[in-house]
């Protein structure tokens, strides 16, 4: 699973912490501590709650979690005194901020010609121009057959070298780069989209005929 937060992106998958793609160095302890902030947010951790799930059944000195956040900041790039993402709670703990300015990658267009491709667990589908509804109805254009996935789940469209996704009011909901959708959002190669449970990643191939250069992605 990705989860995204600003220019960042946290895959659990590989534990790793992504800027704008490119990794970030962090201790396999710090990117444990971050993660823990992330699937909290924006809920308050205490130190003792931090310390209990960092270090279980171990007694490690008081600066070790101040060291931890240090290093999480630096890699964020983060400023204590004006935090955009960690949120120091006084004389409690910390917070991961879900309020702060984020800053939204500026989504790579689409080389002429291209189609978007989806791949996910047993399945994937190229998409041409138009408009390509997800869901788990099997009539669709790009059916997820999965109990998690609405009818009629998301709406994929390409259009002029552009792709976007939004959600259709599906019971899940649907989500990019790990933010719930409340609008559509542009796609970009690399970016996954979560349908209920179902992790969906977005990649590009060039069309049939065409001298572009797909762009390449994992397939599943």
């Amino acid at each position: 699973m990705r989860i995204g937060f600003g220019e960042y992106t946290v895959d659990t998958d590989s534990r790793e912490l992504l800027r704008r793609g490119a990794a970030v160095a962090l201790s396999p302890k710090a990117f444990q501590l971050l993660l823990t902030l992330l699937e909290q947010r924006p809920k308050a951790l205490s130190r003792d709650a931090l310390y209990a799930q960092l270090w279980p059944d171990t007694v490690v000195v008081e600066a070790n979690l101040s060291n931890l956040v240090g290093e999480i900041r630096a890699a964020l790039r983060d400023d204590p005194r004006q935090p955009r993402f960690i949120r120091t709670v006084h004389r409690f703990g910390y917070a991961f901020r879900t309020d702060g300015p984020a800053v939204t990658p500026t989504p790579r267009p689409m080389p002429s010609g291209a189609w978007l491709r989806l791949t996910w667990r047993g399945g994937k589908a190229t998409l041409a121009e138009g408009d390509h509804v997800v869901g788990r109805d099997p009539e669709l254009p790009v059916c997820l057959p999965f109990p998690s996935v609405s009818r009629r789940h998301a709406l994929v469209r390409v259009h002029a070298g552009e792709a976007t996704v939004e959600d259709l009011g599906s019971k899940n909901g649907t989500f990019l780069n790990g933010r719930r959708l409340r609008e559509p959002q542009a796609l970009s190669a690399g970016d996954v989209v979560r349908a209920g449970s179902v992790e969906v990643r977005v990649g590009m191939v060039a069309a049939l005929g065409s001298t572009e250069t797909g762009v390449n992605f994992p397939d599943d």
